[in-house]
């Protein structure tokens, strides 16, 4: 039967195949050394596949090590022992073929010798990777993790306003050094990050006063058993600083005290001070004195605001609102929440309230004072006709006692401002702002409307320096918020007005992070700007440069370096990123070096018996730095360089016996030791 010729294709026909070829197109049976060759390669391919995918594995689970270890919280240690077993025993695996390979390699003889090197070359670029993280992996994963000083009251940033009282804890490094099998005995504190020890506790927790605004460095070092230490520091930030009121919270009908004592250097320097007690822009008494008691007669919020005037004509207002009470404190703590934070505006006006208390609750009852009620932990209301209504919330305890809280809502008439126009910056366009990250609001409203009264609420904000008259807000997070101006004229009548503040992402930012960020000399810090963001652009290295080096001396580094400062003093860093296309982008930052804080002191096996006496001294109790030197003078000529050294008197006699500890810049001498040497 004559085979049928190719179909055509396209129109094309091909040419008909010849008996020679479609016998040699026609299948063959396979020879047994084809199906050898191919049985040869499926092994290949399952071997590979079989040390590639293991390979991989464990890759990926140093890699999830890396990420999760160390753990403050301590949750994932329990892995710590498993990864570190992992990684010697894939270290002998990998030990073990590496050796194998190369063997192979160097006896294959019959291989041309360059081709042998590239094998060699290739099968330790496989294995490196592997060999690294084996030897990497256990000893990142059993770092000890970083510890913090957490700032236990006040929770919340808008309530650092000094005077105050803040309370430090400990429990969480405590914690974390108890998991790694290590017991703190004692918590040496530093408030101010002079230098100077505030406090030395047995307990986690210590309460310091503020009675000034500013930034403040509050150090803790730690003493472990067995003579270790730790040391850790915190910035800790107040705002603002106003005048004490004390009580805190004011009675209904009882004397207050007041004082600027903590506001003023010197009473001397003071010229006046003018007191509104009401918030009604009257002066209510004049004094030269720092203190001066008042008798509140009305029930609730008061704000009073004084003036000081100094001999050198210099004014600072400082304003707070102040809670009367009619009674005594309520017998439980409950916290009373508005949405918004000022209770007035036009008509319909809407706000969400809510009450927080620690106290265990059987049901919160709330009334309005427009008729209306509810219950729970969190309402809302909305408020139709205009008129001052008292919203109470009755907390009613599981235990019994009940407390009531109220704050008033003003529903008003609208004022309308036509022309409202804003000074400052950024610029207010169609009732927006919109800026990159970090946006700064500082923002005056203007009317040719008088006697208009003006403030503000930035309740998202980051920080807020200002909200009355002038805005001064600042936003730290992308996103897009709600700011707000209210205005009120002598009549009463209330505007609200809504300003959208559209956080836009950084465009090109060079971000230094410090670890740690303050510390005694020699100081080792780690530097880290692996956070930097260079929009549209790609980052192809990082040039430091330190203030303590040679002038023009750079290092060529990656994103995290680190360098040691040998001296005390004020240095600055120096980031430099550099991008493909070309740019550069810099960043400095400041860090303090202070001199080591060392303390001398000495004790004696003995201090009398005869002669020839020979006695060791200790310094043991001496608070020491990283390179601290000994001096001991004997009183009889000789001296010593030793930290514990034994000494004997030949001669009978009196002697003093001192110690000098030098480090650096620093130098303290301890008390003496009299030594009697009897004949």
């Amino acid at each position: 039967m004559t085979p049928s010729s190719p179909q055509p294709i396209d129109g094309i026909a091909a040419p008909p195949l010849s008996s020679t070829v479609q016998a040699a197109a026609a299948p063959s049976p396979q020879s047994p050394k084809d199906s050898a060759v191919s049985q040869r390669r499926f092994l290949k391919r399952f071997i590979i596949v079989s040390i590639v995918v293991p390979y991989i594995t464990y890759g990926l689970w140093s890699v999830y090590l890396l990420m999760v270890l160390p753990d403050p919280t301590g949750v994932y240690d329990r892995l710590i022992p498993v990864g570190t077993m992992v990684a010697v025993v894939c270290a002998v695996v990998l030990v073990s073929a590496g050796l194998f390979t190369f063997l192979r390699i160097g006896a294959a003889d019959s291989i041309p010798l360059p081709r042998r090197r590239l094998a060699a070359i290739k099968a330790g670029g496989v294995l490196l990777p592997g060999l690294l993280l084996s030897g990497l992996t256990p000893l990142a994963i059993r770092r000890e993790p970083a510890i913090a000083i957490i700032v236990a009251a006040p929770e919340r940033a808008e309530e650092m306003v000094a005077p105050l009282s803040v309370t430090f804890s400990a429990q969480s490094a405590v914690d974390i050094l108890a998991r790694r099998q290590l017991t703190a005995e004692k918590f040496v504190w530093d408030f101010e990050g002079d230098g100077k020890m505030n406090a030395e506790t047995a307990d986690t927790d210590v309460t310091a006063y503020y009675d000034r605004q500013g930034q403040y460095k509050v150090a803790l070092t730690i003493f472990l058993k067995g003579g270790a230490t730790r040391r850790v520091s915190k910035v800790l930030t107040i705002t603002r600083a106003v005048f004490s009121v004390d009580p805190s919270q004011p009675i209904l009908d009882e004397p207050t005290r007041l004082s600027i004592a903590h506001l003023v250097a010197k009473k001397e320097d003071i010229e006046q001070a003018e007191w509104d007690f009401d918030g009604n822009g009257e002066i209510d008494l004049t004094t030269k004195e720092l203190d001066v008691v008042h008798t509140f007669f009305a029930e609730g919020p008061t704000d009073v605001t004084v003036k000081v005037t100094l001999k050198t004509k210099a004014q600072q207002t400082y304003e707070r609102s102040i809670e009367v009470l009619r009674s005594a404190p309520m017998p439980f703590p409950v916290e009373f929440f508005a949405e918004p934070e000022h209770l007035i505006g036009p008509a319909p006006f809407g706000a969400v309230f809510r009450v927080q208390t620690s106290e265990p609750v059987r049901v919160i009852l709330w009334t309005f004072g427009d008729g209306a009620e509810a219950r729970g932990e969190r309402v809302g209301h909305t408020f139709a006709q205009r008129g001052a209504f008292p919203v109470t919330a009755e907390v009613r305890s599981e235990a019994g006692p009940v407390t009531k809280i109220t704050k008033v809502v003003r529903v008003t008439e609208d004022l309308p401002l036509s022309d409202l126009t804003f000074s400052g910056s950024p610029d207010v366009r169609s009732n927006k702002i919109s800026g990159e990250v970090p946006v700064i609001v500082d923002l005056k409203p203007r009317t040719t409307m008088p006697l208009v009264d003006f403030f503000w609420e930035a309740p998202e904000a980051t920080s807020v320096g200002s909200t009355k008259d002038s805005v001064q807000a600042v936003y730290r997070r992308e996103g897009t918020y709600t700011l707000w101006l209210i205005g009120q004229d002598p009549d009463g009548r209330v505007m609200r007005k809504p300003i959208t503040v559209e956080v836009l992402p950084p465009a090109s930012t060079v971000v230094i992070q410090m670890d740690p960020d303050g510390g005694t000399s020699p100081l080792t810090v780690r530097f880290d700007a692996s956070e930097t963001v260079i929009r549209n652009e790609q980052i192809s290295g990082f040039e430091w440069t330190f203030s303590d080096e040679m002038k023009g001396a750079a290092h060529q580094q990656g994103a995290q370096v680190s360098h040691t400062f040998q001296n005390p003093g004020t240095y600055e860093i120096t980031a430099t990123v550099f991008t493909t296309s070309g740019k550069e982008y810099s960043s400095s930052k400041t860090i303090v070096v202070r001199a080591p804080v060392i303390d001398a002191c000495i004790s004696s096996s003995r201090t009398e018996g005869n002669a020839p006496l020979g006695i060791q001294f200790f310094s043991d109790c001496s608070t020491l730095g990283q390179r601290t030197t000994f001096a001991w003078d004997f009183g009889d000529g000789f001296s010593s360089d030793q930290q514990n050294p034994i000494h004997d008197f030949q001669r009978a006699g009196s002697y003093t016996v001192i110690l000098t500890l030098h480090d650096g810049d620093s130098l303290s001498v301890s008390d003496p030791i009299t030594i009697t040497v009897q004949p």
